[in-house]
């Protein structure tokens, strides 16, 4: 199985897009890419603006590969949009070259919240005349040749009852090695997530970690949770790999704020890392750096002012 990350926090950029390709399979999961409109307070830094569509050409060329997309859910992070957005990257036509000809297994829109419905429609009618077939992730499971491809029933988007909406995560199996596929569900805080990982039993585990710079959404007994379900993962005997991304990644404190994590993976000798780390590349935090850099970057003046009429839709 060969794993390529694409494009995440570590990075630069609000994403979890990964390309995998097996014997029988090749699959890009997640194919978002997307900027916060606001963080302290300000739009998205010049080297942001830059860095998006530098990765959005490196998600391009794995495109070209794939022939099976995924989709986790309808946060603007995760799926490439019908429309054209400064903040995701994208031109009018951007989605064409994402979809066109792809088997698109997707988040079905059975429980979906009202603003991912409304996302889930608009792609839907987007990509259903391009697209080679538009399959329902939710609880299936397919076999390609003889790599084998679970989906989990949908999980809280958080804790349960979580507002900001359903995931589905994905598990895949080549005979040789198996890697579960999380995004966003923040820890993870929820019980049913923790429960599909036990099932799965996966030797890589790529997930999205406690978001831990949310105090004002999370309770801290929620962070906190989430923090010690990854120690509980990290004892699953069949774990090799964690990859942790996404929210978490959003401070510059984050390695501090998992230290009793990384401690307990290096007793255990379960390797811990980023997308960054697994393409020998430092890591880029350039959304936790954003006052940083406007104090040591100044964009020129009048740049922020292009942003003040542009929606604040974070995810």
């Amino acid at each position: 199985m060969r794993l390529v990350p694409i494009a995440e926090e570590s990075l630069g950029v609000r994403s979890v897009a990964m390309y995998i390709e097996t014997g029988d399979l090749r699959i890009l999961l997640d194919p978002g890419i997307s900027l916060a409109p606001r963080r302290f307070g300000l739009p998205p830094h010049p080297r942001e603006i830059i860095r998006v569509s530098e990765l959005r050409r490196s998600l391009g060329e794995h495109l070209s590969r794939a022939t099976h997309i995924f989709i986790s859910h309808y946060h603007r992070d995760h799926f490439t949009v019908p429309y054209e957005s400064i903040y995701m990257g994208t031109e009018r036509d951007t989605y064409v070259g994402v979809y066109r000809g792809k088997v698109v297994i997707m988040k079905s829109p059975r429980d979906l919240n009202y603003s991912q419905r409304l996302r889930y429609h608009g792609l839907l009618k987007a990509i259903r005349d391009i697209s080679r077939a538009i399959i329902y992730a939710d609880g299936n499971t397919i076999d390609i040749g003889s790599t084998r491809v679970f989906f989990s029933e949908s999980l809280p988007h958080g804790p349960e009852g979580s507002k900001t909406g359903r995931v589905v995560a994905v598990t895949i199996d080549d005979g040789d090695l198996r890697l579960t596929f999380m995004p966003d569900v923040q820890g993870p805080i929820s019980e049913r997530a923790i429960g599909y990982i036990a099932s799965m039993e996966p030797e890589i585990l790529v997930i999205g970690g406690p978001p831990i710079y949310l105090t004002h959404v999370f309770s801290q007994e929620e962070i906190e949770n989430g923090i010690k379900n990854l120690l509980r993962i990290i004892d699953m005997p069949r774990l090799r790999s964690l990859i942790i991304t996404h929210h978490t990644l959003r401070t510059l404190e984050w390695r501090s704020r998992l230290s009793e994590v990384f401690s307990r993976a290096r007793a255990r000798g379960v390797e811990m890392m980023t997308y960054a780390a697994m393409i020998g590349r430092e890591e880029d935090l350039l959304e936790a750096r954003r006052r940083e850099l406007f104090e040591t970057e100044p964009p020129p003046e009048g740049y922020i002012e292009q942003f003040r009429a542009r929606g604040e839709d974070e995810e």
